[in-house]
């Protein structure tokens, strides 16, 4: 049979050990949040990381559209300009034609006119 200085012991070994393994819980615990702080912490920088390399090659990405796009709207402009100059060049030569054809017109039928003046003198 126990005596009571035994059991007094026995709970102080008790209230000793659950100390302890309260202890030793928290330190866990703690070590566990750290863990998981130190985890989320690590995770967030290589996703920022990553975040930063997307923005940068989208950034890249879009520097070339723009880049080609305004290479191709360069070429529409210039294409557009050589059409424009060759439609005035086609426009002038018609006006020059137009022109040559009236004075040759105006000469025949000058001609016409004096054949026929002289043809009503002859008369």
């Amino acid at each position: 049979m126990r005596t009571y200085k035994q059991f007094l012991e026995n709970i102080d070994q008790r209230r000793a050990a659950l100390a302890q393994r309260q202890r030793e819980t928290l330190a866990r615990s703690q070590e566990r949040g750290s863990q998981v702080s130190s985890d989320a912490s690590q995770r967030l920088a290589a996703q920022q990381a990553k975040n930063d390399e997307d923005n940068q090659a989208a950034a890249e990405r879009k520097a070339e559209f723009e880049a080609k796009r305004k290479e191709a709207q360069a070429a529409r402009d210039e294409a557009k300009a050589e059409k424009e100059k060759e439609q005035r060049i086609k426009d002038e030569l018609r006006q020059e034609l137009k022109k040559d054809k009236d004075k040759q017109r105006k000469s025949q039928e000058k001609k016409r006119m004096e054949k026929e003046r002289a043809q009503a003198e002859k008369d």
